[in-house]
């Protein structure tokens, strides 16, 4: 289990995977357990974390050890924010962007959330995933975005 960031309407059904490995930003969980409780931070919401067995990562992450599925480095939003890459047989390779971007436009035209943490931190983040989407001429799917989210197949069908 793990998420782009611990804010909590990305972590409402996390405890639901406590008997899951948990591969945790270590920047992030840091971050998340400070004190005062950051904005957007319910711990509450992931604290099955404790108790599950977990995988700590403090950058980017292969997750099976093929480049296949990788958990990308994109501190801005939050300081241990990260997207997923996969790479796909027929599909090709799929960024999940979760929150560093928000709508088709904010991507456009490199506009970060008033609410991210650091500036230069979230354009750095994104000119460095915009190179890895030209370089792998992959599709990037904005969690945000209503065309995104619609243009993905309905469970139970997948991206091949």
């Amino acid at each position: 289990m793990a998420s782009s960031h611990l804010h909590f309407d990305h972590t409402g059904n996390a405890n639901l995977f406590g008997t899951s490995v948990w591969i945790l930003n270590k920047t992030e969980l840091a971050w998340a357990q400070s004190d005062p409780t950051p904005s957007g931070i319910d711990p509450a919401s992931f604290r099955a974390y404790k108790m599950a067995k977990k995988q700590m990562i403090d950058g980017d992450y292969d997750l099976f050890g093929d480049g296949t599925d990788k958990i990308l480095r994109a501190p801005g939003h939050t300081p241990g924010y990260q997207v997923l890459e996969v790479d796909l047989r027929k599909s090709g390779t799929i960024i999940l962007s979760g929150d560093l971007y928000h709508t088709r436009e904010n991507r456009r035209t490199r506009r970060r959330l008033a609410i991210n943490g650091s500036r230069a931190d979230s354009l750095a983040s994104i000119d460095r995933i915009e190179r890895i989407v030209a370089l792998k001429k992959a599709r990037v799917v904005i969690q945000h975005d209503p065309e995104d989210f619609k243009a993905m197949p309905r469970f139970p069908a997948w991206l091949e």
